[in-house]
């Protein structure tokens, strides 16, 4: 963070005390912050800051420069796209997973809860936020907890995407008739419409990022909304893997997921650490 505090002196010099005050005061804001600027810059985003101190608004502006040729020049408005940089708390993400915030000594097993619902109150906090946006808006969620990576990975972001599954069998049925359904009710982009139909939700957010923190390096996974009003043009991130909805609207009742990268372990980037040198696997 110190080294996102000097930059911010240099080149957003208003800015620097309002992000000291909330270094102080939440630090894991602080730090998604300054990880989401990270991760931005190295995958060649052009970040600027896009809050207005005092006003506010989403943190940052970028544009995507499809390769070093194009480095230095104006970004065109069909290069643009917002960015809004958000946290977890490590202790509400403890209570709501029973997974401590500490290094295990040793390797353990037990039961935990996933964040779908506190994903889905992110989504629906900044919702109202990212709308005002004649671009596409991206919601970057972080977390530095110990355990976080077990709860922001693929399987994690299908359940965001659709809501957690639940099961229903017939009383005396056999126990391999069971099937499998979700109802919709902490999907971050989707709702269910009259008659049995499927919405879309949130269209005001483009794609959200998950982004686990570890140290020196982030895993990044991409959850992108079916009908957005601003849609993400997914080569601004070509190394991200995306999960999707492959066919909208969904007619039947019938919801599929893919993911734009095949069997997706999500992408490490790594954070500088000296200077302002920037690494990316």
């Amino acid at each position: 963070m110190d080294l996102y505090a000097e930059h911010l002196k240099k080149e957003y010099s208003a800015h620097l005390t309002p992000f000291d005050q909330r270094r102080a005061q939440d630090r894991e804001a602080a730090l998604a912050e300054a990880t989401v600027f990270w991760m931005l810059k190295n995958m060649g985003l052009r970040p600027k800051m896009n809050e207005v101190v005092g006003t506010g608004g989403a943190d940052f502006i970028c544009s995507q420069n499809f390769g070093p040729i194009f480095a230095r020049r104006e970004p065109t408005p069909e290069s643009m796209f917002i960015v809004e940089a958000t946290s977890l708390d490590p202790d509400a993400v403890s209570r709501n997973t029973s997974i401590p915030n500490e290094v295990p000594e040793e390797i353990t097993g037990g039961a935990f809860s996933l964040l779908t619902r506190s994903v889905f109150a992110k989504a629906k906090d900044k919702a109202t936020q990212l709308a005002g946006y004649d671009m596409p808006r991206v919601l970057a969620i972080a977390s530095s907890h110990e355990g976080i990576g077990a709860v922001f990975n693929s399987g994690a972001a299908v359940n965001i995407l659709v809501s957690d599954y639940h099961w229903r069998q017939e009383i005396g049925s056999n126990k391999f008739d069971a099937s499998r359904y979700v109802d919709l009710a902490n999907s971050v982009f989707m709702k269910p419409g009259k008659d049995g139909t499927i919405e879309a939700a949130r269209k005001s957010i483009s794609a959200i990022l998950l982004i686990s923190v570890h140290g020196d390096q982030s895993v990044v996974y991409g959850i992108l909304h079916p009908a957005p009003a601003k849609p993400l043009p997914i080569e601004f991130f070509p190394k991200v893997p995306f999960l999707r909805i492959p066919k909208w609207p969904i007619l039947d009742g019938r919801i599929f997921t893919e993911w734009v990268i095949a069997d997706p372990d999500g992408l490490t980037v790594h954070h500088p650490i000296s200077g302002f040198r920037l690494l990316q696997d």
